[in-house]
């Protein structure tokens, strides 16, 4: 993941927002912190990639969801189902929407699902 926003193509408020969404997911990063969880920092990937892709860096944006993207089934739970979900339609009304990078990362957000447990018996 790239640790640095992109000052030469944004403007200042959202190289400031990209900033702070970088701190966010690098202080969620360590799971070796007594108080990491994952739903975190998929959480703060998913304001990284949405910060990115208001500042019109899908390029950014795919590469800060990516890990999101890669969670195996056992850990979508529905927050972080939610929070990609967000970004699917954040991506259909960037300037960006009709590129194959754009109409893939949608397609591939609205296939994450979470692992389907069955209902607890009564």
């Amino acid at each position: 993941m790239s640790n640095t926003a992109r000052p030469g193509t944004v403007s200042r408020p959202q190289c400031a927002l990209i900033t702070q969404a970088l701190e966010a997911v690098n202080g969620f990063s360590n799971p070796e912190d007594p108080c990491w969880a994952f739903g975190d920092l998929a959480g703060s990937q998913c304001n990284l990639t949405l910060a990115r892709l208001h500042a019109g860096d899908l390029g950014g944006a795919a590469e800060a969801i990516r890990p999101v993207l890669d969670l195996s089934a056992a850990l979508r739970n529905n927050g972080i189902v939610v929070s990609a979900d967000r970004v699917r339609q954040a991506l259909t009304s960037t300037p960006a929407r009709d590129t194959i990078l754009a109409r893939d990362l949608r397609e591939e957000i609205a296939l994450f699902e979470p692992l389907r447990r069955p209902a607890l018996p009564r």
